[in-house]
């Protein structure tokens, strides 16, 4: 069975300060939120990329919530991963590491990429 392993909190707090619905714009997750007045522009960049995956609220079971609320988990021993990975071509199938990637941000992001990293907060709007 599948765990999940914390690696990030979206330092925002609560989802209620998010202004903007949080959004996948190959290849990161984008969101925007107010702290004391101003609004920031901020995110998560996945490298290596290799597929993704988004659910309403409403298709999540606890299970996609759960630890992932506002936080970046890593799904280990994950069958998706497994999945993806025997279906990439040979010759790629080893090139990249190959991760699963999941945050709850008002819908559950899935990512399957070989690393990660914070795109740091900066006052503005995504265009």
């Amino acid at each position: 069975m599948s765990t999940k392993k914390i690696l990030y909190k979206i330092p925002a707090g609560t989802f209620t300060s998010f202004t903007t619905e949080a959004v996948f714009h190959y290849p990161e997750i984008r969101y925007g939120y107010e702290r004391d007045g101003t609004i920031y522009k901020a995110g998560i960049c996945f490298h290596g990329a290799a597929a993704v995956r988004q659910r309403a609220e409403r298709c999540c079971k606890v299970w996609h919530i759960e630890d992932t609320y506002d936080t970046l988990v890593e799904v280990v021993d994950s069958p998706w991963v497994r999945e993806i990975r025997d279906d990439t071509d040979e010759r790629w199938r080893d090139h990249w590491e190959m991760h699963h990637y999941m945050i709850y941000l008002e819908s559950c992001f899935e990512i399957i990429a070989d690393s990660w990293e914070v795109i740091s907060e900066e006052p503005g709007i995504w265009p």
